[in-house]
């Protein structure tokens, strides 16, 4: 039986980023203009190579001179980072599909727990708790319970419970 997972026990298993939570605005600003900061000092230097080809007036007033062995590089440059940008592309749309395949065909499917013996220890429960504190209707309708202090659950009690019991 596929059972469904509300946002809450779903964030409880996740890992979260106080990134996109609210009220973290200084930390977002932060990570942000760093982030900013960082792919302006990557790019600064492809576009400063690629004045002279683009902008041949401006490296003229710059006094900016390429040389045949620079153009050389560069296209050998470019073609790599072209190359590598396509394949490692390819390769994220590939390894993003298998992982989505393999979810929904083996993940999905296989059940990550005993279903009977789960069903048993809740049946197990069940019964511990009406003898403890009443039948489940009164349980649940009561709107204010004392327990007495020989009702307490011991630390071991529910564990020595299931394995009296064999589950």
């Amino acid at each position: 039986m596929k059972e469904r997972v509300t946002r809450e026990e779903v964030s409880q298993k996740l890992v979260t980023d106080a990134y996109f939570e609210s009220k973290h605005s200084p930390l977002r600003f932060r990570q942000t203009l760093g982030v900013i900061i960082t792919w302006i000092l990557v790019f600064v230097p492809f576009i400063w190579l690629s004045i002279p080809f683009f902008f041949p007036m401006t490296a003229d007033w710059l006094d900016f001179r390429v040389y045949f062995e620079e153009r050389l590089a560069l296209r050998y440059l470019v073609i790599f980072l072209v190359s590598a940008f396509l394949f490692l592309s390819v390769l994220f749309v590939l390894m993003t599909r298998r992982n989505n395949r393999r979810f929904k065909q083996q993940l999905q499917k296989k059940s990550l727990h005993d279903e009977a013996g789960l069903a048993k220890r809740m049946a197990l429960m069940e019964t511990f708790y009406e003898e403890r504190f009443g039948d489940q209707e009164a349980r649940h309708n009561a709107r204010y319970y004392v327990v007495d202090p020989e009702q307490n659950i011991g630390e071991t009690e529910i564990q020595d419970l299931f394995h009296r019991n064999g589950v």
